[in-house]
């Protein structure tokens, strides 16, 4: 952890107990023995900070050892789990010849659920809150086969298969109470969702299914030179996202750019889309006994990526980036929210999020007041005519408004090289951060494979 950074952090932890104490009447002498906690700030060498959680008592981030275009669909993961109170931390990673794609906090008993993918397959795994395994069992769909294909079927590679044949980062877990919801691509490219019930003693269980999404043909898209995708571009329109409020209502978002999803949903779901809609969001609501609600469309109008998703009250907010131009200077994409009314099929507000050159948003938070915060990328540029993303990246941090409109950013301190804020998560009042710098841009590697690598960080600072 670059010292400047847990300097600002520590600075900012005093400023704000200050401003408490003065506001609530209080005061507090120097001789007095108080000490105030400190702040987390975790350093993960070597490793991205890419997804972070947090629960009572604690918080696990998942981090992610960068791999190069050849090997990016199989990720390297694992989680780091810390107690608080306790300086030792758990961990789990996958076991041979699988990769972990995603985790979920928030259950009543502190216990986590843990998705697996092998090239073919998926496993659930349950976690105590320490990351001892207590159950883990092989996921099993018998109907996934024969699930609806809507164009070619010549694209189909593996039709048995739980995980489409780009990428094994396609399935999102979330939960609800000590059950859990499971969003997963199919190799016949469906998009399917599961409630899957939990008990002790009898593990898994799947109580329902529906679908999402029919299988559709989905294209591929690939850079003529480099060695690394920072923002996962390449395989985003493979990447399902979901989330799950306090009720049990199921949100998932899936891209509709490089895929024949439009046609696909509107013959499968006789719920005719215009033909001409290339890129954007569908937006799928599903209540908690599995019926499948409403489907709202977000429109960028431009070429776009999905990264995060989360329910606010009772709208979804969606963020991503999306290509406003296409200038010689290779500053032509921005960050962009969504505000999505799923009862209503509204898209109550879309707003484009402009800062520095490039911006990427990969996720977002409530904050009070109806505003927002957004964690993710700004000053980079990337190849007008390609894929190719800067070295030089600074770390974007900004609170919004009600509507998504950029209010200002929030300072933090920049890493060397590339920097990503990725995770956003409360804490005690207060807000975690979880991210990376000294990160490669797409051709940092070309000629050295060491600098391929990133250095994650976990850092508490006050909320806005």
């Amino acid at each position: 952890m670059p010292t400047s950074r847990l300097l600002r952090s520590r600075l900012l932890w005093s400023g704000f107990l200050t401003a408490t104490l003065t506001a609530c009447g209080g005061s507090v002498s120097i001789g007095s023995g108080f000490e105030p906690p400190p702040p987390v700030s975790v350093a993960t060498p070597g490793v991205a900070a890419v997804k972070l959680r947090t629960s009572a008592g604690g918080w696990t981030v998942m981090t992610e050892k960068l791999r190069p275009l050849a090997n990016v669909a199989v990720p390297d993961r694992r989680l780091v789990i810390r107690r608080e109170g306790s300086t030792a931390s758990g961990a789990y990673a996958a076991p041979e010849g699988w990769s972990l794609i995603d985790f979920a906090t928030h259950h009543p008993s502190q216990d986590m659920t843990v998705v697996l993918a092998s090239s073919t397959g998926i496993r659930l795994v349950r976690l105590d809150k320490e990351g001892r395994m207590l159950r883990q069992a092989d996921f099993a769909d018998p109907h996934a086969a024969t699930d609806p294909f809507v164009g070619d079927t010549l694209v189909i590679r593996n039709s048995q298969s739980l995980v489409p044949f780009a990428t094994r980062d396609a399935a999102r877990v979330a939960a609800i109470g000590e059950d859990a919801a499971l969003v997963l691509r199919t190799g016949r490219n469906a998009v399917v969702a599961y409630r899957l019930g939990y008990s002790a003693a009898g593990g898994f269980n799947t109580q329902w299914r529906r679908i999402v999404e029919p299988g559709v043909p989905i294209g591929g898209v690939g850079l003529t030179s480099g060695t690394f995708d920072p923002f996962g571009g390449l395989d985003n329109q493979w990447h399902v996202h979901m989330d799950v409020n306090a009720e049990g209502q199921i949100a998932v978002a899936v891209a509709i750019g490089l895929t024949e999803i439009v046609d696909g949903h509107s013959q499968h779901f006789n719920e005719p889309l215009d033909p001409a809609l290339a890129n954007g969001v569908l937006l799928t609501q599903i209540a908690p006994n599995g019926v499948r609600l409403t489907t709202t469309v977000v429109d960028t109008a431009k070429k776009s990526e999905i990264h995060a998703i989360r329910w606010v009250g009772d709208s979804v907010a969606l963020a991503g980036r999306v290509r406003s131009e296409i200038v010689p200077d290779g500053s032509g994409w921005d960050g962009y929210v969504a505000l999505v009314q799923p009862a209503t099929r509204r898209v109550a507000a879309y707003r484009t999020v402009h800062a520095d050159r490039g911006e990427v948003i990969f996720d977002i938070a409530p904050l009070a007041g109806g505003r927002f915060l957004v964690g993710g990328s700004a000053g980079y540029v990337q190849n007008p005519s390609g894929g190719s993303i800067s070295e030089d990246a600074a770390p974007l941090l900004a609170i919004l408004d009600a509507q998504g409109r950029l209010i200002r950013r929030v300072p933090f301190s920049a890493g060397p090289r590339h920097n990503q804020i990725r995770s956003l998560a409360g804490w005690k009042g207060n807000l975690l951060i979880a991210g990376f710098d000294n990160g490669p841009g797409t051709h940092s590697a070309d000629n050295n494979p060491a600098l391929l690598t990133a250095d994650g960080f976990i850092e508490e600072v006050p909320t806005p």
